[in-house]
Protein backbone atom coordinates (compact mmCIF):
# COMPACT_ATOMS: atom_id res chain seq x y z
CA UNK A 1 0.00 0.00 0.00
CA UNK A 2 1.43 3.66 -1.06
CA UNK A 3 0.96 6.25 1.26
CA UNK A 4 1.61 9.57 -0.15
CA UNK A 5 3.30 12.09 1.14
CA UNK A 6 1.58 15.11 -0.26
CA UNK A 7 -1.72 13.62 1.09
CA UNK A 8 -0.75 14.14 4.50
CA UNK A 9 -1.68 17.87 4.77
CA UNK A 10 -3.41 17.84 1.03
CA UNK A 11 -5.90 20.56 3.18
CA UNK A 12 -3.06 22.84 3.93
CA UNK A 13 -2.18 23.20 0.95
CA UNK A 14 -5.35 24.78 -0.24
CA UNK A 15 -4.25 28.38 0.84
CA UNK A 16 -7.64 29.45 -0.07
CA UNK A 17 -9.04 27.52 3.29
CA UNK A 18 -6.91 29.87 5.17
CA UNK A 19 -7.65 32.88 7.42
CA UNK A 20 -5.89 35.32 9.26
CA UNK A 21 -4.36 34.29 12.57
CA UNK A 22 -6.24 36.14 15.48
CA UNK A 23 -5.38 39.28 16.71
CA UNK A 24 -4.72 37.73 20.20
CA UNK A 25 -2.44 38.73 23.37
CA UNK A 26 -1.93 36.27 26.36
CA UNK A 27 -3.47 38.50 29.72
CA UNK A 28 -1.74 38.68 33.13
CA UNK A 29 -2.70 35.45 34.70
CA UNK A 30 0.10 32.51 36.45
CA UNK A 31 -0.62 30.39 33.59
CA UNK A 32 0.17 33.28 31.04
CA UNK A 33 3.37 32.95 31.87
CA UNK A 34 4.14 29.76 30.34
CA UNK A 35 2.98 30.53 27.23
CA UNK A 36 4.36 34.19 27.11
CA UNK A 37 7.30 33.90 23.87
CA UNK A 38 11.19 32.95 25.19
CA UNK A 39 13.81 35.50 23.88
CA UNK A 40 14.15 35.04 19.94
CA UNK A 41 17.63 34.33 20.65
CA UNK A 42 17.41 31.69 23.33
CA UNK A 43 19.65 31.50 26.33
CA UNK A 44 23.64 30.89 26.18
CA UNK A 45 24.86 28.40 28.87
CA UNK A 46 24.44 29.72 32.37
CA UNK A 47 24.61 28.60 35.66
CA UNK A 48 21.60 27.55 38.00
CA UNK A 49 21.68 28.89 41.48
CA UNK A 50 21.17 25.93 43.80
CA UNK A 51 18.64 26.89 46.34
CA UNK A 52 17.82 23.26 48.27
CA UNK A 53 19.71 20.10 49.22
CA UNK A 54 22.53 19.16 47.21
CA UNK A 55 22.67 16.68 43.69
CA UNK A 56 22.92 13.39 44.17
CA UNK A 57 26.48 11.65 44.15
CA UNK A 58 26.96 9.68 40.66
CA UNK A 59 24.57 11.99 39.18
CA UNK A 60 25.79 13.21 35.76
CA UNK A 61 23.97 13.80 32.32
CA UNK A 62 22.09 16.12 30.34
CA UNK A 63 18.14 16.87 30.71
CA UNK A 64 16.86 17.52 27.28
CA UNK A 65 13.21 19.38 27.30
CA UNK A 66 11.01 20.63 23.86
CA UNK A 67 7.98 22.64 23.83
CA UNK A 68 6.61 25.35 22.17
CA UNK A 69 7.85 28.50 23.35
CA UNK A 70 6.97 31.38 20.31
CA UNK A 71 3.14 32.15 20.41
CA UNK A 72 2.35 35.80 18.89
CA UNK A 73 4.11 38.48 16.92
CA UNK A 74 1.99 42.23 17.35
CA UNK A 75 -1.04 41.98 15.65
CA UNK A 76 -1.07 38.12 15.54
CA UNK A 77 -0.68 34.77 17.12
CA UNK A 78 -0.72 31.28 16.91
CA UNK A 79 -4.33 29.25 17.30
CA UNK A 80 -3.84 26.89 19.34
CA UNK A 81 -1.04 25.64 21.97
CA UNK A 82 0.49 23.20 20.47
CA UNK A 83 1.71 25.71 17.42
CA UNK A 84 4.21 27.52 18.86
CA UNK A 85 7.77 26.73 17.84
CA UNK A 86 9.76 24.53 18.78
CA UNK A 87 12.12 25.41 22.23
CA UNK A 88 14.98 23.03 23.02
CA UNK A 89 16.51 23.10 26.45
CA UNK A 90 19.74 21.64 28.11
CA UNK A 91 19.82 21.06 31.64
CA UNK A 92 23.30 19.55 32.07
CA UNK A 93 24.43 18.54 35.73
CA UNK A 94 27.94 17.50 36.59
CA UNK A 95 30.34 18.42 39.88
CA UNK A 96 27.45 19.26 41.41
CA UNK A 97 25.98 21.39 39.88
CA UNK A 98 23.57 22.23 37.05
CA UNK A 99 24.20 25.12 33.67
CA UNK A 100 20.74 25.71 31.44
CA UNK A 101 20.62 27.02 27.59
CA UNK A 102 17.88 26.99 25.29
CA UNK A 103 17.78 27.60 21.76
CA UNK A 104 15.00 27.70 19.18
CA UNK A 105 14.85 25.32 16.53
CA UNK A 106 15.56 26.50 13.04
CA UNK A 107 12.65 25.11 10.99
CA UNK A 108 11.22 26.40 7.82
CA UNK A 109 8.07 27.68 9.81
CA UNK A 110 10.20 29.89 11.95
CA UNK A 111 12.04 31.55 9.31
CA UNK A 112 9.39 32.53 7.05
CA UNK A 113 7.33 34.11 9.98
CA UNK A 114 10.47 35.43 11.85
CA UNK A 115 11.51 37.52 8.33
CA UNK A 116 7.42 38.57 8.39
CA UNK A 117 7.01 38.84 12.04
CA UNK A 118 3.70 37.95 11.67
CA UNK A 119 1.66 34.13 11.92
CA UNK A 120 2.08 32.80 8.64
CA UNK A 121 1.79 29.02 8.54
CA UNK A 122 -1.33 26.56 9.43
CA UNK A 123 -1.26 23.90 12.06
CA UNK A 124 -2.91 22.06 14.34
CA UNK A 125 -5.24 24.77 15.56
CA UNK A 126 -4.06 27.84 13.70
CA UNK A 127 -5.42 28.81 10.44
CA UNK A 128 -2.84 30.10 8.80
CA UNK A 129 -2.64 33.06 6.22
CA UNK A 130 -3.41 32.39 2.39
CA UNK A 131 0.26 33.00 1.31
CA UNK A 132 1.08 30.44 3.42
CA UNK A 133 3.72 28.49 1.51
CA UNK A 134 3.20 24.92 2.28
CA UNK A 135 5.01 22.18 -0.32
CA UNK A 136 4.48 19.46 1.90
CA UNK A 137 4.34 18.03 5.82
CA UNK A 138 7.77 19.33 6.94
CA UNK A 139 6.68 23.24 5.24
CA UNK A 140 4.76 23.04 8.67
CA UNK A 141 7.10 21.16 11.36
CA UNK A 142 7.49 22.88 14.49
CA UNK A 143 9.39 20.89 16.10
CA UNK A 144 8.19 21.89 19.31
CA UNK A 145 7.03 18.49 21.61
CA UNK A 146 9.56 15.68 22.32
CA UNK A 147 13.68 14.91 21.94
CA UNK A 148 15.13 11.74 21.28
CA UNK A 149 19.10 10.78 21.47
CA UNK A 150 19.49 8.34 18.27
CA UNK A 151 22.99 7.30 18.69
CA UNK A 152 24.97 10.53 19.26
CA UNK A 153 22.37 12.65 17.21
CA UNK A 154 19.71 14.93 19.12
CA UNK A 155 16.29 14.63 17.36
CA UNK A 156 13.29 17.11 17.80
CA UNK A 157 10.25 15.90 17.25
CA UNK A 158 6.63 17.11 15.98
CA UNK A 159 3.91 14.88 14.73
CA UNK A 160 3.31 15.09 11.34
CA UNK A 161 7.12 15.14 9.71
CA UNK A 162 9.90 14.24 9.88
CA UNK A 163 12.73 14.62 13.08
CA UNK A 164 15.00 17.45 13.43
CA UNK A 165 18.37 16.98 14.01
CA UNK A 166 20.18 19.34 16.78
CA UNK A 167 23.81 19.39 17.71
CA UNK A 168 23.64 17.94 21.63
CA UNK A 169 26.35 20.12 22.83
CA UNK A 170 25.43 23.68 21.06
CA UNK A 171 21.62 22.91 20.43
CA UNK A 172 22.15 24.16 16.70
CA UNK A 173 20.26 22.84 14.24
CA UNK A 174 21.62 20.67 11.83
CA UNK A 175 18.33 20.20 9.43
CA UNK A 176 15.84 17.74 8.55
CA UNK A 177 16.86 14.02 9.53
CA UNK A 178 15.22 12.02 6.25
CA UNK A 179 14.81 8.92 7.55
CA UNK A 180 14.91 7.26 3.95
CA UNK A 181 14.86 9.30 0.62
CA UNK A 182 11.48 7.65 -0.50
CA UNK A 183 9.79 8.41 2.89
CA UNK A 184 10.99 11.95 3.26
CA UNK A 185 8.47 14.07 5.30
CA UNK A 186 6.46 11.50 6.45
CA UNK A 187 4.87 11.63 9.98
CA UNK A 188 7.11 10.05 12.80
CA UNK A 189 5.29 10.91 16.09
CA UNK A 190 7.17 12.49 19.16
CA UNK A 191 6.51 9.40 21.27
CA UNK A 192 9.39 6.55 20.26
CA UNK A 193 9.56 3.64 21.96
CA UNK A 194 13.43 2.62 22.92
CA UNK A 195 13.91 -1.24 23.75
CA UNK A 196 16.45 -2.36 26.18
CA UNK A 197 18.70 -2.97 23.56
CA UNK A 198 18.27 0.17 22.08
CA UNK A 199 16.42 -0.79 19.03
CA UNK A 200 13.58 1.89 18.09
CA UNK A 201 9.99 2.07 17.52
CA UNK A 202 8.10 4.62 16.36
CA UNK A 203 4.82 5.45 14.16
CA UNK A 204 3.18 7.89 12.20
CA UNK A 205 -0.47 8.33 11.10
CA UNK A 206 -2.54 10.80 8.96
CA UNK A 207 -6.10 9.50 7.89
CA UNK A 208 -6.73 5.40 8.92
CA UNK A 209 -3.56 5.22 6.96
CA UNK A 210 0.00 5.25 8.84
CA UNK A 211 3.89 3.88 9.10
CA UNK A 212 5.80 1.89 11.34
CA UNK A 213 9.14 2.74 11.60
CA UNK A 214 11.83 0.10 12.94
CA UNK A 215 15.29 1.71 13.74
CA UNK A 216 18.36 0.49 14.93
CA UNK A 217 19.78 2.46 17.90
CA UNK A 218 21.66 4.53 15.96
CA UNK A 219 18.76 5.75 13.99
CA UNK A 220 19.26 3.73 10.36
CA UNK A 221 15.97 2.93 9.29
CA UNK A 222 15.68 -1.48 9.65
CA UNK A 223 11.83 -1.19 8.29
CA UNK A 224 9.43 0.69 7.16
CA UNK A 225 5.76 -0.59 7.05
CA UNK A 226 2.74 0.88 5.96
CA UNK A 227 -0.66 0.12 6.96
CA UNK A 228 -4.65 0.90 7.42
CA UNK A 229 -5.63 1.04 10.97
CA UNK A 230 -9.50 1.06 9.78
CA UNK A 231 -10.39 4.49 11.26
CA UNK A 232 -8.81 7.84 11.56
CA UNK A 233 -7.84 8.03 14.67
CA UNK A 234 -5.97 11.18 16.43
CA UNK A 235 -2.90 8.56 17.66
CA UNK A 236 -0.46 10.79 19.77
CA UNK A 237 1.24 8.17 21.92
CA UNK A 238 1.26 4.25 22.17
CA UNK A 239 2.93 1.44 24.00
CA UNK A 240 5.22 -1.15 22.96
CA UNK A 241 5.50 -4.83 25.04
CA UNK A 242 8.00 -7.27 24.10
CA UNK A 243 6.21 -9.05 21.46
CA UNK A 244 3.70 -6.66 20.27
CA UNK A 245 3.05 -2.91 19.60
CA UNK A 246 0.23 -1.41 20.39
CA UNK A 247 -2.13 1.32 18.92
CA UNK A 248 -4.92 3.16 21.22
CA UNK A 249 -7.36 4.30 18.51
CA UNK A 250 -9.94 6.90 20.28
CA UNK A 251 -13.06 7.89 18.60
CA UNK A 252 -11.88 11.40 18.40
CA UNK A 253 -11.65 11.40 13.96
CA UNK A 254 -10.47 12.87 11.40
CA UNK A 255 -13.29 13.55 9.50
CA UNK A 256 -12.46 16.35 7.25
CA UNK A 257 -9.71 17.74 5.71
CA UNK A 258 -9.31 21.42 6.71
CA UNK A 259 -7.74 24.23 8.11
CA UNK A 260 -6.70 24.20 11.10
CA UNK A 261 -6.36 20.19 11.15
CA UNK A 262 -8.33 20.46 15.04
CA UNK A 263 -11.28 21.73 13.24
CA UNK A 264 -11.63 18.47 10.95
CA UNK A 265 -11.91 16.07 13.69
CA UNK A 266 -15.03 15.16 15.21
CA UNK A 267 -15.82 13.65 19.04
CA UNK A 268 -17.88 10.38 18.72
CA UNK A 269 -19.08 9.18 22.01
CA UNK A 270 -21.52 6.65 20.08
CA UNK A 271 -17.87 4.23 19.20
CA UNK A 272 -15.80 2.13 21.24
CA UNK A 273 -12.60 2.92 21.82
CA UNK A 274 -10.20 0.38 20.46
CA UNK A 275 -6.82 -0.75 20.45
CA UNK A 276 -5.28 -2.15 17.77
CA UNK A 277 -2.41 -5.34 19.05
CA UNK A 278 0.10 -6.21 16.39
CA UNK A 279 2.76 -8.84 16.43
CA UNK A 280 6.27 -7.01 16.19
CA UNK A 281 7.21 -9.89 14.13
CA UNK A 282 4.35 -10.45 11.83
CA UNK A 283 2.55 -7.15 11.34
CA UNK A 284 -0.05 -8.34 9.70
CA UNK A 285 -1.19 -10.47 12.78
CA UNK A 286 -3.27 -7.74 14.28
CA UNK A 287 -6.10 -8.29 17.12
CA UNK A 288 -8.76 -5.33 17.95
CA UNK A 289 -9.90 -4.76 21.80
CA UNK A 290 -12.76 -2.17 22.41
CA UNK A 291 -13.30 -0.67 25.58
CA UNK A 292 -15.49 2.60 25.87
CA UNK A 293 -15.29 5.79 24.50
CA UNK A 294 -12.71 7.76 26.08
CA UNK A 295 -9.98 10.19 25.51
CA UNK A 296 -6.20 9.94 25.68
CA UNK A 297 -3.12 12.13 25.37
CA UNK A 298 0.12 9.68 26.72
CA UNK A 299 -0.04 6.15 27.48
CA UNK A 300 2.77 4.67 30.05
CA UNK A 301 4.80 1.56 29.48
CA UNK A 302 3.16 -2.05 28.35
CA UNK A 303 4.11 -5.71 29.36
CA UNK A 304 2.61 -9.20 29.26
CA UNK A 305 2.47 -11.52 32.04
CA UNK A 306 2.81 -15.02 31.87
CA UNK A 307 -0.94 -15.84 31.10
CA UNK A 308 -0.73 -13.96 27.64
CA UNK A 309 -2.13 -10.37 28.60
CA UNK A 310 -0.67 -7.09 27.73
CA UNK A 311 -1.11 -4.20 30.54
CA UNK A 312 -0.22 -0.59 29.66
CA UNK A 313 -1.10 2.61 31.42
CA UNK A 314 -2.65 5.75 30.13
CA UNK A 315 -4.25 8.92 31.36
CA UNK A 316 -7.87 9.37 30.17
CA UNK A 317 -10.39 11.88 30.31
CA UNK A 318 -14.09 11.45 28.96
CA UNK A 319 -14.26 13.65 25.83
CA UNK A 320 -11.32 15.91 23.76
CA UNK A 321 -12.85 19.10 25.39
CA UNK A 322 -8.98 19.67 26.14
CA UNK A 323 -7.65 19.50 22.51
CA UNK A 324 -10.51 21.31 21.03
CA UNK A 325 -11.41 24.10 23.56
CA UNK A 326 -9.15 24.67 26.21
CA UNK A 327 -5.58 23.91 24.75
CA UNK A 328 -6.81 26.96 22.08
CA UNK A 329 -7.92 29.52 24.68
CA UNK A 330 -5.23 29.16 26.57
CA UNK A 331 -2.99 31.01 24.00
CA UNK A 332 -5.16 34.38 25.15
CA UNK A 333 -4.61 33.44 28.76
CA UNK A 334 -7.41 32.74 30.94
CA UNK A 335 -7.17 30.30 34.01
CA UNK A 336 -6.17 26.98 32.52
CA UNK A 337 -8.90 24.44 33.98
CA UNK A 338 -8.14 21.69 32.48
CA UNK A 339 -10.34 18.36 32.39
CA UNK A 340 -8.77 16.27 34.84
CA UNK A 341 -7.23 12.95 33.23
CA UNK A 342 -7.09 9.89 35.31
CA UNK A 343 -4.51 7.37 35.41
CA UNK A 344 -5.73 3.73 34.37
CA UNK A 345 -4.10 0.36 33.83
CA UNK A 346 -5.83 -1.67 30.36
CA UNK A 347 -5.42 -5.36 30.58
CA UNK A 348 -5.93 -6.99 27.20
CA UNK A 349 -6.41 -10.73 27.63
CA UNK A 350 -5.71 -13.30 24.80
CA UNK A 351 -8.88 -14.53 24.33
CA UNK A 352 -10.44 -11.08 23.26
CA UNK A 353 -11.76 -9.13 26.80
CA UNK A 354 -10.39 -5.93 27.33
CA UNK A 355 -11.10 -3.96 30.48
CA UNK A 356 -9.82 -1.34 32.93
CA UNK A 357 -8.39 -0.27 36.31
CA UNK A 358 -8.84 3.12 37.78
CA UNK A 359 -6.10 4.39 39.89
CA UNK A 360 -8.19 7.09 41.22
CA UNK A 361 -5.65 9.72 40.80
CA UNK A 362 -5.91 12.46 38.74
CA UNK A 363 -2.33 13.64 36.05
CA UNK A 364 -0.77 13.66 33.04
CA UNK A 365 2.18 13.22 31.30
CA UNK A 366 3.25 9.60 32.64
CA UNK A 367 6.45 8.13 32.76
CA UNK A 368 8.09 5.02 33.36
CA UNK A 369 11.51 3.73 33.40
CA UNK A 370 13.03 3.38 30.45
CA UNK A 371 15.18 0.41 30.88
CA UNK A 372 12.16 -1.69 31.60
CA UNK A 373 10.86 -0.74 28.13
CA UNK A 374 8.55 -3.24 27.38
CA UNK A 375 8.80 -5.60 30.47
CA UNK A 376 7.43 -5.82 33.75
CA UNK A 377 7.39 -2.83 36.02
CA UNK A 378 5.16 -1.51 38.75
CA UNK A 379 6.12 1.83 38.91
CA UNK A 380 4.65 5.47 36.68
CA UNK A 381 5.56 8.61 37.90
CA UNK A 382 3.32 11.52 36.79
CA UNK A 383 2.26 15.00 37.04
CA UNK A 384 -0.22 15.07 39.84
CA UNK A 385 -3.79 16.74 38.59
CA UNK A 386 -2.61 17.62 35.17
CA UNK A 387 -0.29 20.67 34.54
CA UNK A 388 -0.58 21.03 38.23
CA UNK A 389 1.28 21.81 41.29
CA UNK A 390 2.61 18.16 42.24
CA UNK A 391 4.84 15.20 40.93
CA UNK A 392 3.29 11.98 41.69
CA UNK A 393 4.20 8.25 41.42
CA UNK A 394 1.93 5.30 41.63
CA UNK A 395 2.70 1.75 42.29
CA UNK A 396 0.38 -0.41 40.21
CA UNK A 397 1.38 -3.80 42.31
CA UNK A 398 0.98 -2.30 45.51
CA UNK A 399 -1.54 0.31 44.57
CA UNK A 400 0.19 2.84 46.72
CA UNK A 401 0.97 6.57 45.59
CA UNK A 402 3.30 9.18 46.99
CA UNK A 403 3.20 12.75 46.19
CA UNK A 404 4.86 16.50 46.67
CA UNK A 405 3.35 19.68 46.51
CA UNK A 406 5.09 21.89 45.47
CA UNK A 407 2.39 25.02 46.19
CA UNK A 408 0.00 26.57 43.80
CA UNK A 409 2.67 28.70 42.66
CA UNK A 410 4.33 26.16 40.64
CA UNK A 411 3.49 24.60 37.30
CA UNK A 412 4.93 20.82 37.43
CA UNK A 413 5.91 19.44 34.10
CA UNK A 414 7.14 15.96 33.17
CA UNK A 415 9.53 14.15 35.21
CA UNK A 416 11.62 11.51 33.97
CA UNK A 417 13.53 8.38 35.88
CA UNK A 418 17.67 8.30 35.56
CA UNK A 419 19.11 5.11 36.70
CA UNK A 420 21.08 5.34 39.40
CA UNK A 421 24.72 4.15 38.35
CA UNK A 422 25.11 0.55 38.93
CA UNK A 423 22.14 0.09 40.27
CA UNK A 424 19.01 -1.79 38.29
CA UNK A 425 16.24 -1.85 40.29
CA UNK A 426 13.18 -0.27 39.70
CA UNK A 427 12.77 2.24 42.74
CA UNK A 428 16.91 2.66 42.25
CA UNK A 429 16.67 5.89 40.51
CA UNK A 430 16.76 9.49 40.48
CA UNK A 431 13.33 11.65 38.74
CA UNK A 432 14.24 14.42 37.12
CA UNK A 433 12.50 16.94 35.88
CA UNK A 434 11.15 20.88 35.55
CA UNK A 435 8.74 23.31 36.90
CA UNK A 436 7.35 27.33 36.36
CA UNK A 437 7.53 29.08 39.74
CA UNK A 438 5.07 31.92 39.14
CA UNK A 439 5.61 33.62 42.34
CA UNK A 440 9.31 34.19 41.43
CA UNK A 441 9.13 34.21 37.46
CA UNK A 442 11.84 31.70 37.18
CA UNK A 443 12.26 27.99 35.72
CA UNK A 444 13.56 24.98 38.33
CA UNK A 445 15.24 21.91 38.04
CA UNK A 446 14.34 18.92 40.45
CA UNK A 447 15.84 15.86 42.03
CA UNK A 448 14.06 13.03 43.48
CA UNK A 449 15.05 9.49 44.71
CA UNK A 450 11.71 7.61 42.59
CA UNK A 451 11.69 5.65 46.29
CA UNK A 452 10.73 8.39 48.25
CA UNK A 453 8.85 11.08 45.93
CA UNK A 454 6.89 12.02 49.37
CA UNK A 455 10.00 13.27 51.01
CA UNK A 456 10.58 15.79 48.31
CA UNK A 457 13.75 16.79 46.27
CA UNK A 458 16.85 16.03 47.29
CA UNK A 459 18.06 18.96 45.24
CA UNK A 460 16.58 21.42 43.11
CA UNK A 461 18.18 24.59 41.06
CA UNK A 462 16.62 27.75 40.06
CA UNK A 463 17.70 29.75 36.74
CA UNK A 464 17.43 33.70 36.82
CA UNK A 465 14.49 33.94 34.21
CA UNK A 466 11.41 31.79 33.47
CA UNK A 467 10.97 29.67 30.49
CA UNK A 468 7.81 28.52 28.70
CA UNK A 469 6.12 25.45 29.80
CA UNK A 470 7.39 22.46 27.77
CA UNK A 471 5.99 18.72 26.63
CA UNK A 472 8.30 15.94 26.66
CA UNK A 473 12.31 15.54 27.26
CA UNK A 474 14.95 12.54 27.51
CA UNK A 475 17.52 11.82 29.92
CA UNK A 476 21.24 10.70 28.42
CA UNK A 477 23.45 10.02 31.54
CA UNK A 478 27.26 11.04 30.61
Amino acid sequence: MHLSRRSLLAGAAAAGAFAAAPDVFANETPWSLGVENAPAEGFPQAPMRLIHGRSPRGLEGVLFRNGPGWFRYPGSATGHWFDGDGFIQRFAIADGRARHSARFADTNKRRIETARQQIVMPGFGTRGQPSAPVNNADSLNAANTSVMMAGAELWALWEGGSPTQLDPATLQTVGLRTLRPDLAHMPFTAHPKVEPNGRIWNVGFYGQRGVIWRLSADGGVEDAHVLDIGQPSYVHDWAVSARHLIIPLQPWLHERTVAPLVEGYVWRPDLPFRVMVLEKDNLANRRIYELPAMFFFHTGDAWEDAAGAIHFDLCVTPDADFVTRQAREMISGPELNAPGAELVMATLHPDGRAELARSGHRGEFPQTDRRRQGNRRELVAMVDDNIGHALGVMNWRTGAFAAHDFGAHQMVQEHLFAPKPGRSGEHEAWLIGVTLNTRERATELHVFDAAGVGDGPVASWRSPYATPYGFHGTWAAA
